[in-house]
């Protein structure tokens, strides 16, 4: 009787390809710098236009 062949499925080099690695660290980025950026420019945008015009004439 010949030995039953164990069939091992190839096991993958990757789980992700490496473009959506990239995709998802740049991804990542984009989010962390937003969050890091957008309260900064929304406080000058409000300072900016809830202070009085400075274009007056002294």
């Amino acid at each position: 009787m010949e030995a039953p062949v164990e069939t091992v499925s190839p096991i993958p080099a990757h789980v992700l390809d490496i473009w959506a690695i990239v995709l998802v660290i740049l991804a990542t980025i984009v989010v962390m710098t937003s969050v890091l950026f957008c309260p900064a420019v929304t406080v000058i945008i409000y300072r900016i236009r809830t202070n009085p015009a400075r274009s007056e004439t002294v």
